[in-house]
Parts: structure tokens; C-alpha cells; sequence
């Protein structure tokens, strides 16, 4: 199986395929399988792709994603940087209210150089986390992997092949 990595290339199909995309979710939404056994797909195929792709020649989640930090997230950043917390807030962060937390106030990332995490071993928790194809409950997070098809080229693959292999009836 040939995987795309082109991040360019991904938002052009990303966008191509959107209603696609968008009934493939409203199915998986409605589908007969059971959440745990598309969990067990969706992981399987995350680790498979994965072990493909490397992260640090895209980056692209850095340079666009707005990941949501929480106070502990601020907090171990900002020791890291031998900064307090509110300096640490009031130069890097701005508020999200609709999102619970703070994001980082620049695009891309201040702690990308060279797409390498200047400060991967004290990076926020959902940038831990992401691009959370690992998580259980994948079908209650389909809005944002829908969202997430057109930024991660894992996300991109998983999806497609996930279409491939659960989506019974393709659209014509």
C-alpha cells in the first residue's frame, strides 16, 4: 500500500473527498460494528501507518493545529523555561474560551525549528496526544478526524483505509 505524505497533496484530496468523507462519517456513525471493534480498526491501522511516516518531515500539525493547554501543560513549560507561569502565559499563550484551555497565540508553534519540538519532553498533553487515532470512543470523535484528514498525513491514511475497509455502501 503506498502512502501519501504530501501535505499539500492530502489537503487537495482532503477537500476533493469532503462529501465522501463527510457520508463515510455519517455512516460509521450509524454502522452495526460495535465502538470497541472500530476502535480495535482504527488503532490497528494508526500503528501500521504510523511505523510509516515520519513525523518530523511534516510537521504540519506544529505549523497549523491549535492545541489546547491546560494549566498543568502551562505550568511544566513554563519550569522548563525557567519562566513563572503568567510570563510564560503573556508572552506565548492567548485564551480559547470555546475550547477550555489556552492555544498558543503564534502560528506556527514557537517551539517549532527545523519541524522539531524544542521542547518535546515538556509539550503539552494534547500535543502528546495527537493525533489521538489511539484513543478509545474513535466514532465520538469523528468531527475533528474528519477536520484532522486535511492536516496529518497518518490521519489521511487511516481514514482512507478505514473507508476501504469498513465502508459498505460507497457512494456512486
Amino acid at each position: 500500500m503506498r502512502l501519501e505524505t504530501d501535505t499539500q497533496r492530502i489537503q487537495q484530496l482532503a477537500q476533493q473527498r469532503k462529501e465522501a468523507n463527510w457520508a463515510f462519517r455519517c455512516s460509521l456513525k450509524r454502522s452495526d460494528l460495535s465502538i470497541r471493534s472500530i476502535d480495535l480498526k482504527v488503532h490497528d491501522l494508526y500503528w501500521e501507518v504510523s511505523r510509516e511516516i515520519d513525523c518530523t518531515k511534516c510537521a504540519n500539525c506544529c505549523k497549523t493545529v491549535h492545541p489546547v493547554l491546560k494549566p498543568a501543560d502551562a505550568k511544566r513549560l513554563a519550569k522548563h523555561l525557567e519562566l513563572s507561569v503568567n510570563e510564560f502565559r503573556s508572552r506565548f499563550l492567548a485564551d480559547d474560551p470555546a475550547r477550555e484551555g489556552s492555544v498558543f497565540r503564534d502560528q506556527p508553534c514557537p517551539f517549532l525549528q527545523d519541524n522539531l519540538c524544542k521542547v518535546y519532553d515538556h509539550r503539552p498533553s494534547d500535543c502528546r496526544s495527537y493525533p489521538h487515532l489511539h484513543k478509545r470512543d474513535f466514532v465520538f470523535r469523528l468531527t475533528q478526524v474528519f477536520l484532522n484528514c486535511s492536516v496529518c498525513p497518518i490521519v489521511f491514511n487511516v481514514y482512507e483505509q478505514l473507508k476501504q475497509e469498513l465502508w459498505r455502501k460507497r457512494p456512486r
